[in-house]
């Protein structure tokens, strides 16, 4: 089915980084372990900084979207 995918990413330190680099290896890894076919099916994408968070974290969020 069509997918909505969030991804929130709280970074280890406070170091400038471009969150455009961060998705693609994310859906990639996602579709390789059978969360989805593929990445076409993602209609809807939306990605966020959290605050910085020892040792960094990466939290998705991936639901179908019901049309």
């Amino acid at each position: 089915g069509r997918l909505a995918v969030r991804i929130i990413a709280s970074p280890p330190d406070s170091r400038r980084r471009d969150l455009d680099n961060l998705q693609k290896a994310l859906l990639d890894a996602l579709a390789k372990a059978g969360a989805y076919d593929d990445d076409s099916q993602i209609d809807r994408l939306c990605v966020e900084r959290d605050r910085v968070t020892t040792g960094g974290r990466v939290r998705i969020q991936v639901t179908e979207i019901h049309t």
